[in-house]
């Protein structure tokens, strides 16, 4: 008799511990996979931002750049032989002129024509506005 009391107060004892406790294993392992595939969603929309924004970087440089080489080529006659002759009358600050990819921006000179060029995160080839090659198309 003593026994299937002891038995009735220890079932009592799991029933009063599993209400008053924490999570079972099953919920802590239905709110992990959850966690794991709402990561596993977002991932590529947050991989992608950060080459929307190098390339929206890269966009806005080149047209700074073919500014400030419209005012020195108004003001002095010609384009620079050099984006460094742009220091600093022409742009202010200069950390160097790099595209999404992070290399220089490549910029070369024929006459009173230049051409300048970066790559973009995806490592395609955008040509400023102003360059000769973009006056030669539109």
């Amino acid at each position: 008799m003593k026994k299937k009391e002891n038995e009735k107060n220890c079932f009592a004892e799991a029933k009063r511990n599993r209400r008053n406790g924490g999570f079972s294993l099953i919920e802590v392992i239905a709110v992990t996979i959850i966690i794991g595939v709402m990561a596993t969603m977002m991932i590529p929309s947050i991989d992608g931002a950060g080459s929307k924004a190098r390339n929206a970087k890269l966009r806005n440089d080149l047209a700074t750049l073919d500014q400030a080489i419209a005012t020195y080529k108004l003001e002095q006659g010609g384009v620079p032989a050099s984006l460094n002759n742009l220091i600093p009358d022409y742009i202010a600050r200069n950390k160097g002129f790099k595209d999404a990819k992070n290399e220089e921006f490549q910029y070369s000179v024929s006459g009173s024509t230049y051409t300048l060029t970066g790559s973009d995160a995806e490592g395609n080839t955008v040509t400023s506005d102003g360059s000769a090659v973009a006056d030669s198309q539109g």
